[in-house]
């Protein structure tokens, strides 16, 4: 199981050192794709996949379910962990949710999350202010 924050900051090759507690939990490869949110999600192969067949279970249109298809599949990588534990995060994604060098890394259960700092921090305060 996959859990906590943790603050790291991505070097000048855009690699990324996820926590030793979390990637001695994965396996290469794993599976990087764009959130629904303002994020990047890491999986397993076998949670990403059940993952996508959970969510186009819930969908009855089949062109809704090819453009959700055509989202997932062309934003994802599968990349590998290196000897020193980093990732290489793409360009393309780091641009496209406009992801800067300091960044959360969130355990939640089956996937990581990787946040822009500020973008979190934001997110943060808006759940709180939602659930007071």
């Amino acid at each position: 199981m996959l859990f906590g924050t943790y603050e790291h900051c991505m070097d000048a090759k855009q690699r990324l050192t996820l926590p030793a507690k979390l990637r001695n939990k994965l396996s290469n490869p794993i599976y990087l794709t764009k959130g629904f949110e303002a994020d990047l999600e890491i999986w397993s192969k076998d949670d990403f996949l059940l993952q996508i067949k959970e969510h186009l279970n819930k969908i009855s249109d089949q062109k809704d379910i090819r453009d959700l298809e055509r989202i997932i599949w062309s934003n994802t990588v599968e990349i590998g962990i290196d000897n020193l534990g980093r990732i290489k995060i793409p360009y393309n994604l780091i641009q496209s949710l406009n992801i800067e060098k300091d960044v959360f890394i969130l355990g939640l259960g089956n996937r990581l999350e990787i946040w822009s700092k500020n973008k979190y921090n934001q997110h943060k305060k808006e759940l709180l202010k939602e659930n007071s």
